[in-house]
């Protein structure tokens, strides 16, 4: 769905025509519930919380400011809901990153001993990765799994371009750290 389509929506809904809500929930449903996936520990709460996000869009939906880009208006509020739900929980250590790694691109060839290793690292990495700091995991999630843009992470967690940096740099360093101890 391209920006005027999205605008067109918002106008249709804004102007009392409610059905039109049904078209955002239906583009955006599947990328709001991946991202509470990684961040929840069940798919039930994934859902649960997806739900109360869309609450979240059709309250909020006439403060859309159409110079920026929707997906990242919508990515700004449920990465707010789930930490809202983390705070709450004190869970913040807790979430999961599942998806992570299947976008690295394994060039070795499979065989039982290299999936067997793999899966030994992965799960290194995502214990390391739940210790450290739930903004380095934000910014490194939204960097690397979702590719997004330095400017899209910045209006999505409402922090400056030049903090992302800063994070992800930092966010790096102390997964490495992490990743060290644990080998030692």
């Amino acid at each position: 769905m391209n920006k005027a389509e999205i605008v067109s929506i918002i106008n249709e809904f804004l102007n009392g025509n409610k059905e039109f809500f049904s078209q955002i929930i239906h583009n955006f449903q599947k990328q709001v519930f991946d991202l509470c996936v990684h961040f929840l520990s069940t798919p039930q709460e994934a859902e649960d919380a997806t739900t109360e996000i869309f609450i979240k869009v059709y309250k909020s939906l006439n403060s859309f400011n159409s110079n920026y880009k929707f997906s990242s208006w919508i990515y700004k509020i449920a990465i707010n809901h789930v930490n809202d739900i983390l705070r709450k929980k004190k869970r913040e250590k807790k979430y999961l990153l599942s998806e992570f790694f299947n976008t690295m691109k394994q060039t070795e060839p499979k065989t039982p001993d290299s999936v067997f290793l793999k899966k030994i690292e992965t799960k290194k990495l995502k214990q390391a990765l739940r210790s450290i700091s739930i903004n380095y995991q934000t910014t490194l999630m939204l960097k690397y799994y979702y590719e997004f843009s330095y400017q899209q992470i910045s209006e999505i967690m409402d922090i400056p371009v030049n903090t992302i940096g800063s994070l992800i740099f930092r966010g790096k360093r102390e997964l490495r750290e992490k990743l060290k101890e644990m080998e030692a």
